[in-house]
């Protein structure tokens, strides 16, 4: 085995394609670096593209701290047509014609924003008991989904072309693009499902940055791993940074606490310990006299 390829950590920012799933693409990753710690941030379904964070080897251990909560899409939705998993994938289960105004569809569309409670689409990856939802849907199973508050931080850029519907939106992780174009649809009166998507931010990352999957395979296959590999500490530009070396690093490595570190921060604040070469050695939460580790990440 490849030892450089079985001790490679970091992640891609890859341009998912449409047409595979996020599981597929962690997998030919994963396959490629002979590695089975790999793993996607932020799931996108096969319709969807754009940009998807893979992670592998100890920084998958970081994922939670990398999107900061926040993610950004540019949606299509075309009004009209329900369908029974609310994309261009399903089943037709509804037609109407659209005979709605522009006007009302923006203003329709702009009630979204805020925090706003959405049901999961039936075919989604949301358990229920234990059970993906799309588990028992594909069963013929009625399962019924309480539901859930998401916030949209904005939607702009909107371009109405009846009955298609496009727009820029910035949302909290968790939200579902495919909830929002079925329930635009019923507050219409026409019924409605999400035909496009691009995710175009995750946390502090762009689409800008991202490269293409077939880029990242050609890369690996030519024994350049790292050549569009992102450090853990790329990954984590939003993250204030403590630099230490000397006895500190073998402390923080293992786990224990060092007198005064995070001292300047604010109680709540998550900051990075690294060391002289600026590799993630932990991630840390500042409490009320002193700090807690969040992520050690051994090895470094």
């Amino acid at each position: 085995m490849d030892n450089k390829k079985a001790k490679i950590s970091g992640g891609y920012l890859i341009y998912k394609p449409r047409g595979l799933t996020s599981r597929q693409v962690d997998n030919r990753i994963g396959k490629l670096l002979r590695t089975k710690r790999v793993g996607h941030l932020g799931t996108l379904d096969p319709l969807a593209e754009g940009l998807m964070p893979v992670l592998v080897g100890l920084a998958t251990r970081i994922a939670p701290f990398i999107d900061s909560g926040i993610k950004s899409y540019r949606a299509e939705i075309t009004l009209g047509i329900a369908t029974d998993t609310d994309d261009a994938e399903g089943k037709i289960i509804e037609q109407n014609p659209v005979d709605v105004s522009p006007a009302k569809v923006f203003d329709e569309l702009k009630k979204f924003l805020g925090e706003i409670e959405q049901v999961p689409p039936k075919y989604s990856a949301k358990k229920i008991n234990g059970v993906p939802m799309y588990v028992s849907a594909r069963r013929g199973e009625e399962v019924i989904a309480q539901p859930k508050k998401v916030t949209i931080y904005s939607i702009e850029n909107v371009e109405i072309g009846l009955p298609i519907v496009k727009f820029d939106v910035e949302c909290s992780t968790g939200t579902y693009l495919r909830s929002i174009a079925r329930d635009l649809g019923n507050r219409l009166g026409c019924a409605g499902h999400l035909t496009g998507l691009v995710r175009t931010r995750v946390g502090p990352h762009t689409v800008n940055n991202s490269v293409k999957l077939d880029d990242v395979v050609a890369s690996i296959k030519q024994g350049n791993s790292e050549k569009y590999l992102s450090t853990e500490t790329e990954l984590l530009p939003h993250i204030p940074k403590i630099r230490i070396d000397g006895m500190k690093i073998w402390q923080v490595s293992h786990g224990q606490i060092v007198e005064q570190l995070g001292s300047q921060f604010k109680p709540g604040q998550i900051f990075g310990i690294v060391n002289p070469q600026s590799e993630i050695l932990a991630i840390a939460e500042k409490i009320p006299g002193g700090y807690k580790y969040k992520r050690v990440l051994m090895g470094k």
